[in-house]
């Protein structure tokens, strides 16, 4: 059985995606129902992990999340099927094959609850089949996910992690990529958060200053590398020492210090 999370838009195309249910069905049951017969991709989207997706981050990339980090772009192995039985993407330059609303992706490794998993025993990733190791964080941004082909994908994007093959390998793999956004380092002398660091009558502002197009002036001009404040902006426009790689954005209601960056 399938349960839908949702519609996920890749390259302004939506497919429905799915995970599967029960929560202990096996990879092996998997392969037996089919799907391992969809086309292989990556599927990178911004997830609010949970304590299980952590552990099965941490065992296979230590030291990549911070103590308390919530907030993540996290990276799947995933299976597309189209309904006319090819391939959803063109292999010369990955563009949709099907419609909008027709295709649909299964992410194998990712559960709408764990009922009746063996939390301890769902963690390693030994790369391959024969780890069963599932979690149940949420995606939820699928209008800022991204699709990958397995043979290219570059492995940069995923900082600490053991390649025993090639990535989509396994099932049910996933690992936590580089985040895309940073955030200045407004942390306090007393420990606390600023939000107005580098105003008058605050500390300094630290070394994390942005570039074009993140500043620019009323009509829109490069204005050069200015202080953005406390407040996440795009990696590629960020110049410092005290940039903190972050995800970009939070679920309303939930506190951006202590769920985004979790330090």
């Amino acid at each position: 059985m399938l349960v839908g999370v949702g519609v996920v838009v890749l390259g302004g195309t939506g497919f429905f995606l799915y995970t599967p249910q029960p929560a202990t069905r096996s990879m092996a049951e998997l392969r037996d129902a089919g799907i391992a017969d969809g086309q292989s991709l990556i599927l990178s989207c911004p997830e609010r992990l949970t304590a299980q997706t952590r552990r099965r981050i941490n065992a296979n990339q230590p030291g990549q999340l911070r103590k308390r980090q919530t907030y993540a772009r996290v990276a799947r192995v995933a299976k597309c099927f189209n309904p006319d039985g090819g391939t959803c993407f063109k292999p010369a330059d990955w563009s949709a094959r099907v419609q909008d609303l027709e295709g649909e992706i299964i992410v194998p490794s990712l559960r709408q609850n764990l009922a009746g998993v063996d939390l301890d025993a769902s963690v390693a990733d030994d790369g391959g089949d024969s780890s069963e190791a599932v979690d149940d964080a949420w995606q939820y941004r699928l209008d800022n996910c991204t699709a990958y082909r397995c043979q290219t994908y570059d492995a940069g994007q995923a900082p600490g992690m053991p390649w025993p093959d090639t990535p989509c390998g396994a099932l049910n793999r996933l690992w936590v990529e580089t985040p895309p956004c940073v955030v200045p380092a407004c942390v306090a002398s007393d420990g606390g958060w600023d939000w107005l660091m580098g105003e008058p009558g605050h500390e300094p502002h630290p070394d994390c200053l942005a570039t074009y197009p993140v500043v620019q002036g009323p009509r829109g001009e490069d204005l050069g590398t200015l202080w953005p404040s406390c407040r996440t902006f795009d990696a590629r426009y960020a110049v410092g020492t005290q940039c903190i790689p972050v995800e970009c954005g939070v679920v309303a209601g939930d506190d951006p210090v202590d769920v985004l960056l979790g330090y």
